[in-house]
């Protein structure tokens, strides 16, 4: 059996996480922090997804966010070292773009680093922009049919969303993109 690592669970991204999990054939367990909750979540882990941190709230920057954050994912990741370091993980806390490197670089110093199981979740922003391309495109267009790449990350600065390769094709225009882009 394989055995995933759900750490945040109980926030807006990692409820409804585990409850697709409840979904199939599973045993599920809650750890708490208090008496090594962590190291006896990530016992044994294949894979470890980590949705843990807060949300970004009103006028908090993304520096801000990064900075509790990233302590947040530098400690799990000190344990994931200890306990599970050959387990496939997957980074769901933002910002991703600066999360992923800190839990690289903890790897690395305890030198279990291995690029091929450490990986940022940045789904939700191809969700979003099917969205709005969706909403722009008006009528009857539905966001589920419709499938915009997404690249550069989880950053507003890099952010991309690639409307002339969505599937199936679709056609904005030339402003409707610009317009689109200033909401992510």
């Amino acid at each position: 059996m394989t055995k995933i690592a759900l750490l945040g669970a109980a926030g807006q991204i990692g409820t409804p996480l585990s409850l697709l999990c409840k979904a199939v054939n599973t045993i599920v367990s809650g750890y708490l922090p208090s008496n090594d909750g962590l190291a006896k979540a990530l016992s044994g882990a294949d894979i470890v997804v980590v949705t843990a941190g807060i949300a970004r709230k009103p006028g908090m920057t993304r520096d801000d966010l990064f900075n509790t954050n990233a302590s947040i994912i530098r400690d799990i990741f000190a344990q994931v070292a200890k306990t599970c370091p050959e387990a496939i993980s997957c980074i769901v806390t933002n910002p991703v773009n600066s999360t992923v490197p800190v839990a690289a670089e903890t790897l690395r110093a305890a030198g279990v680093f291995d690029p091929t199981r450490l990986f940022g979740v940045t789904t939700l922003d191809v969700v979003r922009a099917s969205t709005f391309a969706a909403h722009a495109l008006g009528g009857d267009a539905d966001p589920t049919s419709i499938k915009v790449p997404v690249i550069g990350g989880h950053s507003g600065a890099t952010i991309l969303p690639l409307y002339s390769q969505a599937q199936p094709p679709i056609d904005l225009g030339a402003e409707l993109p610009n317009v689109i882009n200033r909401r992510f």
